[in-house]
């Protein structure tokens, strides 16, 4: 039987043409183009930063990051620094970050008086400044802030050690960019002056003495005006007063002054009293007895062993009485302290403690905040006459710790934060050497920055409280023999055999 067999199937060849081949790889390098352009295009209007810098050097506060988002004009800022400014690149690099925060309503622009000559001149004329100033203009349709370079930075200057090996510029320390800037803008967009007046006229130390030459500096820093003020040249206190300041006044206030500082108080005014414990200011007391704050005409203080130095300048162990108070910064739960809470330094001078008189918060209606709080051992002596010898503590008349040295009085707010009400306010200190340039020196920046925050806490500023200067380290690379014997063989040797090994893998895979 004859069996038929069927042929294999011959495969077909599809011939492609070149065209179509050609064809094909000009539309799929299109369609990759197209993707490239679509996602730089989104990148660039929706774009996120990160700062992986080691101490955050470029990241901004949330304060700045929200002022700059809600702003209303476009802001334009003219950087006129010489390059060869020592904060000029960190000037750079921080608005270059307001730039990105803003959504393009911040924008800077760079000139060097030394290599822009003619539009250097040009802002001269507009804004009426100096050719050598380092500054920083802030423009708000038409209306203008200058930020000097001096309120941006922090310097060390040499001690007499570092000065004989011939060190004598100054060392950066601190950039406080931010804050200046942020302060200035805060100014510009809110509107209102930030001017603060200085009570004289009673034995209160000289506004423009050099005993408070740090202060008034920090406050221009702050963009913060101060003025003298003598309340009886005047009928009120001037209506473009944010702010009075008391400080440790000698001799008491007449009636009629009190009635003018409590028509303040009564019109949501704010007030920083700092008492002189040597002073009888018993009209000025009894005011404060009204709004809740009882000075108790002591002196805070402990005994102990502390250094003192001898004829001789040396210094050696001394048994007697303490009389600069240790506070302790207490977390008051306002901006006043943010950041601050659980530091302890000390207070320069003689103390009085302060005491809360809880009733009025009913009566008068306040809400009474302590801020500052005595160190260990220290307690209020009420026999202010007696000698050094004979202080001890007596629990029949003198006061225990711990004491308020500080307490912050509101009138007229509410406790949620999220609603904002206008409020009288007032700070009261038991120290009148808190403005001093030696207190500042001795508490190591801390009574600067607690000042600062009380004022802005007065001036409704408290956006611009907590945000922090960005400190100057210097990073070292220390490396023993060991360590340096490592990183020459393996800069010399296995980075670069690495590199001849995959060439001559290359090489081998070409020539087979």
């Amino acid at each position: 039987m004859a069996t038929s067999s069927t042929p294999e199937a011959t495969p077909k060849v599809v011939k492609i043409q070149r065209f179509q081949i050609g064809l094909n790889v000009i539309i799929q390098t299109l369609v990759v183009l197209g993707i490239l352009l679509m996602l730089n295009y989104v990148a660039f209007r929706h774009f996120k930063r990160w700062d992986f810098s080691r101490d955050k050097k470029y990241e901004l506060s949330s304060q700045t990051r929200s002022l700059l988002k809600n702003l209303d004009k476009p802001v334009k800022a003219v950087v006129f620094f010489s390059s060869a400014a020592e904060i000029a690149p960190d000037v750079a690099n921080l608005l270059r970050e307001y730039e990105y925060a803003s959504d393009k309503k911040f924008q800077a622009e760079f000139v060097d008086p030394y290599r822009s000559l003619s539009r250097a001149q040009a802002l001269q004329t507009q804004y009426k400044f100096g050719a050598n100033e380092n500054i920083v203009i802030l423009d708000i349709a038409g209306k203008s802030k200058f930020v000097n370079a001096a309120d941006m930075a922090d310097f060390e200057m040499p001690d007499q050690m570092q000065a004989m090996m011939g060190q004598s510029q100054p060392k950066l320390k601190d950039f406080k960019g931010e804050q200046a800037i942020t302060s200035a803008l805060l100014e510009l967009t809110q509107g209102k002056a930030n001017k603060v007046y200085f009570v004289e006229g009673h034995g209160e130390p000289d506004l423009h003495s050099q005993d408070l030459k740090v202060f008034t500096e920090s406050l221009k820093r702050q963009n913060i005006q101060i003025a003298p003020l003598n309340l009886l040249n005047v009928n009120s206190i001037p209506e473009d007063a944010r702010s009075l300041i008391i400080c440790g006044p000698k001799y008491d206030y007449s009636e009629l002054e009190v009635k003018l500082i409590n028509d303040f108080w009564d019109k949501k005014g704010r007030l920083f009293v700092l008492l002189n414990p040597f002073a009888k200011t018993d009209r000025l007391t009894v005011w404060l007895n009204d709004q809740g704050v009882v000075p108790q005409d002591d002196r805070v203080l402990k005994t102990g062993t502390f250094l003192k130095m001898d004829d001789e300048g040396k210094p050696q162990l001394t048994t007697g009485v303490i009389a600069d108070p240790a506070f302790v910064i207490l977390d008051s739960h306002t901006k006043i302290t943010k950041d601050l809470e659980g530091l302890s330094k000390k207070f320069l001078g003689t103390t009085q403690s302060l005491q809360l008189d809880r009733s009025r918060e009913v009566i008068a209606k306040v809400h009474l905040i302590p801020l500052l709080q005595s160190g260990e051992g220290f307690w209020g002596e009420t026999d202010v006459a007696t000698g050094d010898e004979k202080v001890f503590f007596d629990p029949k008349k003198d006061h225990i710790g711990p004491l308020n040295l500080a307490v912050a009085v509101e009138k007229g707010g509410v406790d949620d934060k999220r609603v904002k009400m206008d409020s009288s306010r007032l700070v009261v200190v038991g120290n009148a050497e808190l403005l001093s340039n030696n207190e500042y020196r001795q508490s190591e920046g801390v009574s600067n920055d607690l000042t600062v925050n009380v004022l802005n806490w007065l001036l409704d500023r408290e956006d611009v409280i907590g945000i922090p200067p960005k400190e100057k380290k210097n990073v070292t690379l220390s490396l023993d023999e060991k360590q340096l014997a490592s990183l020459k063989l393996t800069l010399m040797g296995i980075i670069p055999g690495i590199v001849a090994l995959f060439g001559l893998i290359n090489w081998w895979m070409r020539r087979s």
